[in-house]
């Protein structure tokens, strides 16, 4: 069964980052994200966010620039 919340720290290590980057994320509002205590402590992450965040912050490839043909 898949959690629903998981901690900075478990998604770091589920996509393979630095836990700091994982909270800069946060802390900058680009990671869906809830607090489960009061004060803006104890960050949790839904499930989907951070495939969220990929599909929302990829950048595509121009196909020109890497193909002088144009084809991709």
């Amino acid at each position: 069964m898949q959690k629903l919340l998981e901690t900075p720290k478990e998604l770091a290590e589920r996509v393979g980052i630095p836990v700091s980057n994982v909270r800069y994320l946060i802390r900058e509002d680009m990671l869906d994200h809830i607090y489960t205590a009061p004060g803006r402590r104890n960050p949790k992450i839904p499930s989907g966010a951070w495939e969220k965040y990929v599909a929302q912050f990829t950048v595509k490839a121009d196909c020109n620039a890497a193909n002088k043909s144009g084809e991709c």
